[in-house]
Formats: structure tokens, C-alpha cells, sequence
């Protein structure tokens, strides 16, 4: 069983295969060995070779089915056993509760026909799984005899639903406690940030164990108190690797990578939640060269493991990573999804998007809003509106996020009145606007030339306590500029006080140009200059707006200016899939295989919109 313990099943079947007798408790070790490292289908087979089974084989195989969620196999396996104990049963109702099935877990616990303080104890610890504190507080009332264990159910699943007087009353009237009970109490001051009252059970203890010292760390932790955390630490008698990853993933979480790196390097012994808590700091700290060359260097990778590093790119590369992944049979989570699919609509790549939306709904995820609501800005960006709003129409439950991907989707398809009526019908349902929403509504309102309508929505801001951010008063210099109305965009700008809105300065600067008005351009510049805020794109707006009023020398000051200062633009580049064919276009690039055909194309296109105005 060593060898299963550690992971290495071919050495296990090797010295099983080299025995030259084999005893019932063997055979069993087998079976219970493939079980722990997930290998069903090995266990089985063993299941079938054995010359005689008892109670212990059926239960094993039984217990590997329930927990891989083979449910069918494992009620098979249950029925046709030849006899079972309560261990049995237990096994049954374990698996049931896991699985989410509390129906089939009632209706087995209901026909048990001996029950142990393990079978109160999981189905008490069922009940508060899923929230169902009332159904566990009742079937709690009917336990003949109340074990420590059972009282720990209760207590723990209290915890786990927020019940802080509850669980205090409970831990009070215990008859006995034992360490879990007190560590439970621990975590349970701990979430609700009375972190003393947890110190202070914490040193009534007579006994403590390494989970109640974790318990406490991980309590200082949570609370923001990481010099208390560190502390404890090194006053614990002994260490396991929970206690040691508690205290590394403190630090990544506060950014403190080197203090991370440093307990990494001095642990006896690490497992992959070590090695995956220094990855997520280097992706935390978006140094992806030194995240990606760990995570080439670590000895074992599982899905965390590939989850962090995708959400860590931005960009092609996590495509790339997300099918080697596909390609290792290792299951993506929701950052993951959400990663990739941001990406898809960044790089307008709609047959990657449509495959990923497919792998979205056959791992379950259909549902999470986080994941809808990027597929919905996805379809958008990548300009299939309709498919958006055939992602939006199939969500059940619309939280804020979902309702803003799709009104700021529309307003930036230039549907701006179907965009206005959606948050009409979002209000209605229930939904609080947030600063996002009313991006997207004065955007509508914007490309729509409402400006009536966006003052209005921008002065109610206040009535949802919503504080405009620099981005709502650049959206607002917008919707002034496009209507043609810069001087009430320069006067609305001249009124804010949030600092330097250099956003808002930059929209009407580009609204200047827009409009040919030097005279204001020159004025907006000042400003900038005034405020030392004049990035590149500024520098090029403005040499723009003289160049384009033929003052040439003017924009050559401006040029000499950017280039005394070391500002430089990025040049533009662009993305676009054909026939799942991804092609790169930079700014005055000339590396496309096509790129005389393309300049021809766009050629005649300008002279056939010259002509028709």
C-alpha cells in the first residue's frame, strides 16, 4: 500500500504480481490501492480475477465507483453485493451525498437497517453540504445516542453556512469536545473577522494538533494579519505540508513573492498545491517568462496547475496552452474559460470562440454567469450581435454581469434605443446598475447622438450611490463631441473634480480633430501640458489636427516635442481569421503573402466610396 500511497501503481503491480501468494487482504489492497489513484477500471479487473470475495472487495469497488460519480455502476455493485454491513450502506450514502443526489442519500438512509454514528454524522454533514440547515437541525434531534463526531457535523456544517450564534450555542452545550470541535470554532471566529475571540480559544486549548495550528495561521491570514501568521508559524512544535502551503499561499496573496519563494525552498516536503500557489504569484505578479519557466520545471502539473497559467496569458499563447491542455485529458474551470473566450473575442477568432462555447456547455458551465457573460462579449466583438443575444436570451438567472455584457454589447453595435430598453427591463427584473452598466448606457447614448437622455442617465448615477469614475465623464466628453458640442464638453471637463481626468481630455482632443477645430485643440493641449499628462497618443492627436490644417511646422514642433520626451507609439496591428486561417496585420507592415492584393482591394475600395460620398 506504500507504493500507492506515493503514487507509483506500477511498482504496486509489479511486487503484487510477484508474490507468490496472494491472501484476501491482498486482493483487497489492490483494489483499494487503484481506487485511491483514481483507476477504476484496474480495480474492477481486479474485482473480476479474484478467486473469492467478502464484504470488504464489494464496498471497496463500491466506494471507487461513487467517488469517480459512476452512481449506475456503484448502485449495481450495491444490490448484487451478497451480503452487506453498515460500512456498506455507508459507502452508498457517502457517494449519494457527493454526487448531489440528497433524494436518493434521504431515501437509502431511510432504509438502512442498522445505522452508526457515521451514518448520522453523513447524512447530517449532507443536509448542510447544500444548505438544508433545518432538515440536518431536525434529523440532529432524532440521534439516539449523540456522539462527539455527530455534534462535530453539526457544528462544522453551522460554520460553513454562516450560523455564527447557532454554532456557539451548539459548541457551548457539547458535552464533550474534542480538538475538531475547537478548531471548527476557531475557523468560525476567524471568517467573521473576530480573529481575538479565535486567539483566545485557540490558547484555552489543553491539546492542539498541527490542523488546529493551521486553523489559527490560516485565521491571521484571512484578516490581513500576516506578521501574527508568520509568527505563529515558527512557534508551531511541528509542521505538515497543509501548514506549509497555508503560509506560502498568505504570502502570494499579499504579494509578497520573495517570502513565498523563501518558504518554498526550505520545505521538507512539497506537494502540487506548493508548487501551484509560487505559480499563481508569478501570473498574480504578470511576470509570465518566470511563471511559464516554472511551470516547465514543475515535476507533475494538474488542472490548477494548466487553469493558472492559461489565465495568465492574454493572448494567442493561451489558445495554444488550452488545447495542449484539452490535448492532456485535464478538465478547465471557469477562469480558464473565461480566459480563453476573452481571448477569442479579442482576436475576433469566431470559430475558435463557437468550438470553446461548445466545450463550455458540454463541461456544465452553460450556466455561470462569469462565462456567459464573455461569451456574449465575444460573439460582439468578433460582430455576430445576434449570436450575443442568442447566449443572453438562454441565461436563466441574469445577475449585473450578464446584463451589462449584452447592454454593452448593443451600444457599441450601435443599438443604442434596444440598448436603453434592456436596462429598462434589467431595473425591472431586480438587477442594480453598476458603474459598468452606465458605461455602457452613456456609450448607447453616445452613438446615438442622445444627449438629453445621457445627462439624464449620467445625473441618476447617484441615485444607485454610484460615484462617476474618470471613464464616465470621458464617456459623457463623448456623447458632447460626436453631437458636435466641444465647448460643453470643455466646460463639463473645467467642472470635474476628481483629480486629472486625462481620458476625458484625450476624447476631446480626438473630438477637436474630429470637428477641425484647432482653435480648441490648442486650448484642450494647454491643459495637458498643464497637467503634465500628455502621453503618446495626445502628442499624435495634435500634431494630427495641425497637419491637417496644413500647419506643418506646428506638427513638427509637436513630433520634435514627443521625441525630446521618448514618447513613441506603439504601432497599431490587427487580427483576422479566414477560413480558421489567423492572419497578423501591423501598421505600414508589409510581411502578409498577400499584401499587394489586399492594398489593390482596398484601392478600389476607396474610390468606389469616393464616389458614392
Amino acid at each position: 500500500m506504500n507504493c500507492f500511497r506515493q503514487g507509483d501503481v506500477e511498482a504496486a503491480c509489479r511486487l503484487f504480481n510477484e508474490m507468490p501468494m496472494k491472501n484476501l487482504v491482498t486482493w483487497n489492497c489492490m483494489i483499494s490501492g487503484y481506487v485511491q489513484n483514481q483507476k477504476i477500471s484496474e480495480a474492477h479487473e481486479i474485482f473480476d480475477t479474484m478467486p473469492f470475495r467478502n464484504v470488504v472487495s464489494w464496498t471497496a469497488l463500491l466506494t471507487g465507483y461513487a467517488k469517480c460519480g459512476k452512481l449506475e455502476q456503484a448502485r449495481d455493485l450495491f444490490d448484487r453485493m451478497p451480503e452487506r454491513n453498515v460500512v456498506s450502506w455507508n459507502s452508498m450514502l457517502a457517494g449519494y451525498i457527493s454526487n448531489g443526489r440528497i433524494d436518493k442519500a434521504e431515501e437509502l438512509f431511510d432504509g438502512m437497517p442498522i445505522r452508526n454514528s457515521v451514518s448520522w454524522a453523513t447524512m447530517i454533514d449532507g443536509y448542510l453540504n447544500y444548505g438544508l440547515v433545518s432538515e440536518a437541525q431536525k434529523l440532529f434531534n432524532q440521534v439516539p445516542v449523540k456522539t462527539t463526531s455527530i455534534y462535530n457535523a453539526l457544528l462544522s456544517g453551522y460554520v460553513e453556512n454562516g450560523y455564527l450564534e447557532e454554532a456557539c450555542l451548539l459548541f457551548n452545550k457539547m458535552p464533550q469536545r474534542d480538538v475538531a470541535s475547537w478548531t471548527t470554532m476557531i475557523t468560525c471566529y476567524s471568517r467573521v473577522g473576530k480573529i481575538e475571540s479565535a486567539k483566545h480559544l485557540f490558547d484555552k486549548m489543553l491539546e492542539k494538533d498541527v490542523a488546529a495550528w493551521t486553523a489559527i495561521i490560516q485565521g491571521y491570514l484571512d484578516n490581513g494579519k500576516i506578521e501574527d501568521a508568520c509568527k505563529l508559524f515558527e512557534e508551531m512544535p511541528y509542521r505538515d505540508t497543509v501548514a506549509w502551503n497555508s503560509m506560502i499561499c498568505g504570502y502570494v496573496h499579499k504579494g509578497m513573492l520573495d517570502n513565498a519563494l523563501q518558504l518554498f525552498m526550505q520545505m521538507p516536503k512539497r506537494s502540487i498545491v506548493s508548487w501551484n500557489s509560487i505559480l499563481q504569484g508569478y501570473v498574480q505578479q504578470n511576470d509570465m517568462d518566470r511563471a511559464w519557466n516554472f511551470f516547465e520545471n514543475m515535476p507533475c502539473r494538474d488542472e490548477t496547475s494548466w487553469n493558472t497559467i492559461i489565465a495568465g496569458y492574454q493572448s494567442g499563447e493561451a489558445l495554444i496552452l488550452y488545447c495542449r491542455m484539452m490535448k492532456d485529458g485535464l478538465k478547465p474551470v471557469q477562469g480558464t474559460f473565461t480566459t480563453v473566450v476573452s481571448v477569442c473575442g479579442t482576436l475576433a477568432i469566431i470559430s475558435w470562440g463557437r468550438a470553446i462555447h461548445l466545450s463550455v456547455i458540454k463541461n456544465g458551465y452553460e450556466d455561470d454567469t462569469m462565462i456567459t457573460s464573455s461569451l456574449i462579449t465575444m460573439y460582439s466583438k468578433c460582430g455576430f450581435i445576434d449570436d450575443a443575444k442568442l447566449v443572453f436570451e438562454s441565461i436563466i438567472k441574469r445577475d449585473t454581469v450578464v446584463w451589462n455584457a449584452m447592454i454593452v454589447a448593443l451600444a457599441y453595435h450601435g443599438s443604442g434605443t434596444e440598448a436603453l430598453a434592456l436596462f429598462s427591463s434589467m431595473i425591472q427584473a431586480g438587477s442594480g446598475p453598476d458603474n459598468v452598466t452606465f458605461l455602457g448606457i452613456l456609450t448607447a447614448c453616445a452613438h446615438r447622438g442622445l444627449v438629453d437622455e445621457g445627462w439624464k442617465y449620467f445625473r441618476s448615477m447617484e441615485d444607485w450611490n454610484l460615484i462617476p469614475e474618470p471613464a464616465h465623464y470621458a464617456c459623457m466628453v463623448n456623447l458632447f463631441g460626436r453631437s458636435g458640442l466641444l465647448n460643453e464638453a470643455y466646460n463639463f471637463i473645467k467642472q470635474i473634480h476628481v483629480g486629472l481626468p486625462t481620458h476625458a481630455w484625450e476624447t476631446l482632443l480626438g473630438a477637436c480633430r474630429i470637428q477641425g477645430n484647432l482653435e480648441l485643440g490648442e486650448l484642450v493641449s494647454k491643459e495637458i501640458f498643464s497637467n503634465r499628462s500628455l502621453n503618446e497618443g495626445m502628442y499624435i492627436l495634435l500634431s494630427n489636427i495641425y497637419a491637417e490644417k496644413g500647419m506643418w511646422e506646428n506638427a513638427a514642433s509637436i513630433r520634435a516635442i514627443m521625441k525630446h520626451h521618448g514618447a513613441k507609439k506603439e504601432p497599431a496591428c490587427s487580427w483576422i481569421e479566414i477560413k480558421g486561417k489567423l492572419s497578423y496585420f501591423m501598421y505600414n507592415g508589409r510581411s502578409h503573402p498577400q499584401i499587394e492584393v489586399i492594398h489593390n482591394h482596398l484601392q478600389t475600395l476607396q474610390v468606389i466610396m469616393e464616389e458614392i460620398g
